[in-house]
């Protein structure tokens, strides 16, 4: 087998390091480097990038055996085909370890060539604690070591630089800069720099949607026959991409990746499409999988497949279209990808995994399409309300110990929530009408449900077909309006 440097004859390390990347996980790497890999190839970026390690211990030292090259493995459907194709990353210049080398972050922090910052440093990760002090850089949070590169590079009179946070957390541009001027206020960096950081630094807030699954350890000897090479740090994702970034679009210029024909959009406003995400993407999982998984399935691909189901979601989606503030044809082009990431032939996707907590997700996810649809059409609709009709259904529940468990087809499964939510459902059961039990708890929903005019007799008669007549039946009849 060959060795990995030997085949990559792409190779993008002359070039100016304009993106410092914060994280050097499956996701940025499969992701943002990809996009930036996909620019430079068109030429219309021309950037390398620099890795950070922003945590003692990572893959900085792994990354940099491989001298940083590594193949993106896009596995999944696209607009109906099966996609199975590789791609090599040679962009990444090289990996920082913080700790061990702050000088050398620094000294590509202040670098005139240097225009966007890139960070994926988890949830937790954009935080601010009161007891960081400045001489304790690097180990602090990661908006604290940002706050004392931006203010090395404002001493040397560097140009403000775009920063993209893709942490998956609400508005996350303007949380980060948020914290930065606290940290900027608490160790008394002064006016000045406080100025640089609201007047030249351009924080955007974003919204990125891809599937990473990481190391194909299953595959692996596969692959690399495939390939030809051996590849210790090879990423399998799905070919579905999206980068929404809320900010000035001529900003665009510092990081024009789009001009590269990428799905990446720059707006004034991320919130549509934050809800097109949570209302199409999550919520067709959250209306489908537990109906799904009572009716026999246990993977999203199979449920898919089936004709019956497919019917259903497609219905539903229809319905959730209609309450957002979007285009037609983004919306319908949005939905159609969709359904290619669920009937993704390469990933087992279990529908007992996806019903973690399902409780607070039908309240994020399809609640607010439900409610929006009666107030545009005066009506119910119909799928979401069987959806929650399915929910009550699999809650059905007896504590085995402190595990609380249903019931399939003789079958015993693990119904994960909060202890409040299954003692509730427990409870709920014993009374005689556990739908109105659900509806009206406030807790759950902040609302009582059984107010919507009609809402209760329509869930209830749904939840009393899935009794009588079976899933499927029930499903199919929701579909063919019986």
């Amino acid at each position: 087998m060959d060795s990995i440097c030997s085949k990559f004859s792409k190779n993008f390390k002359d070039l100016p390091i304009k993106v410092l990347q914060f994280g050097e996980g499956n996701f940025l790497r499969a992701f943002a480097d990809w996009y930036i890999q996909k620019a430079d190839e068109k030429g219309v970026f021309n950037s390398k990038v620099v890795m950070a390690q922003p945590t003692p211990h990572g893959r900085a030292d792994f990354l940099n055996s491989q001298d940083c090259f590594y193949t993106v493995a896009l596995m999944g459907r696209e607009n109906g085909q099966v996609v199975e194709s590789y791609d090599r990353i040679s962009c990444v210049s090289h990996c920082i370890n913080t700790f061990d080398d702050y000088k050398s972050l620094v000294e590509i922090a202040v670098s005139s060539d240097l225009q966007v910052v890139i960070s994926n440093t988890t949830e937790a990760g954009i935080a601010y604690n009161e007891s960081d002090k400045f001489e304790d850089v690097p180990d602090v949070t990661y908006p604290g070591k940002l706050t004392a590169l931006l203010y090395e590079r404002f001493k040397k009179n560097g140009s403000g630089l775009l920063i993209l946070p893709v942490e998956l957390i609400e508005n996350n541009g303007d949380v980060l800069k948020k914290y930065v001027l606290q940290y900027a206020s608490l160790w008394q960096l002064g006016d000045d720099f406080c100025d640089y950081i609201n007047n030249e630094c351009k924080f955007c807030s974003t919204l990125v949607d891809r599937i990473v699954t990481g190391f194909p350890k299953n595959d692996y000897d596969k692959i690399t026959q495939k390939l030809g090479y051996d590849d210790k740090l090879i990423t399998v994702c799905e070919p579905y991409n999206s980068w929404i970034i809320q900010g000035n679009p001529q900003w665009a210029e510092l990081f024009p990746i789009h001009k590269a024909g990428l799905n990446i959009t720059w707006c004034d406003d991320i919130t549509p499409y934050r809800t097109r995400k949570v209302r199409i993407l999550n919520g067709a999982h959250t209306m489908s999988v537990l109906a799904g998984y009572l009716a026999g399935f246990d993977i999203v691909r199979d449920m898919m497949q089936d004709e019956l189901f497919s019917r259903y979601i497609n219905k539903g989606l229809a319905q959730v279209k209609k309450t957002i503030d979007l285009p037609e044809k983004e919306l319908d082009a949005f939905a159609a990808a969709v359904l290619d990431r669920f009937d993704n032939p390469f990933i087992d996707h279990r529908l007992l995994d996806i019903s973690l907590n399902s409780v607070s997700k039908f309240k994020a996810r399809c609640l607010p399409s439900l409610l929006d649809y009666v107030k545009l059409t005066g009506e119910l609709p119909s799928v979401i309300c069987f959806g929650l009709s399915a929910l009550i259904a699999f809650y059905n529940g007896t504590y085995d110990g402190e595990i609380f468990v249903g019931h399939r087809d003789g079958n015993d499964y693990i119904i994960k929530d909060s202890k409040e939510v299954t003692d509730y459902f427990d409870k709920a059961y014993k009374t005689d009408d556990v739908v109105k039990a659900v509806l009206e708890n406030k807790d759950f929903w902040d609302i009582d449900l059984t107010e919507i005019d009609g809402l209760y007799d329509t869930v209830k008669s749904y939840f009393d077909s899935i009794n009588s007549l079976g899933m499927k039946e029930a499903v199919r009849r929701a579909v063919c309006g019986e």
